[in-house]
């Protein structure tokens, strides 16, 4: 019995993890850009730090162009929606430009709610923000 325990135990926090996936993320070259892959749940500002510290370095640098891919960012709430904006802000503050490049449906679905959308330009793919970019 103690081993069935365990394994419904593991099988559990498997599944809490599943669905609770912290944020990731990635940065490359991309084309003539800088692609910022997001990844998981952006729920806290700490889960963000070292994105924060590197994104501050490439605008410290002589890159002004910035192409963020939300596409598997599962979940953001108002602190991931903060962090977006402080990095468009801190982008175009250098004279450079942040656009969206492909976005999850729900994450989509609040920047439309919180009129977000009229302020990034989003596009449905990192291809298509690469064109149009």
């Amino acid at each position: 019995m103690p081993a069935a325990r365990n394994l419904l135990k593991m099988e559990v926090a498997n599944e809490w993890l599943r669905k609770h996936k912290p944020m990731e993320y990635s940065i490359e070259k991309h084309a003539d850009v800088q692609l910022i892959t997001l990844s998981g749940r952006l729920i806290e500002k700490s889960q963000a730090d070292d994105l924060i510290r590197n994104f501050e370095k490439l605008i410290e640098g002589d890159t002004n162009r910035y192409l963020m891919s939300l596409e598997g960012l599962e979940y953001v709430n108002s602190t991931g929606l903060n962090l977006l904006i402080g990095m468009f802000t801190s982008a175009r503050n250098a004279g450079g430009e942040l656009v969206i490049g492909g976005i999850s449906p729900k994450v989509k679905k609040l920047m439309i709610m919180t009129k977000l959308d009229s302020i990034f330009k989003i596009y449905d793919s990192v291809a298509e923000a690469t064109e149009n970019f």
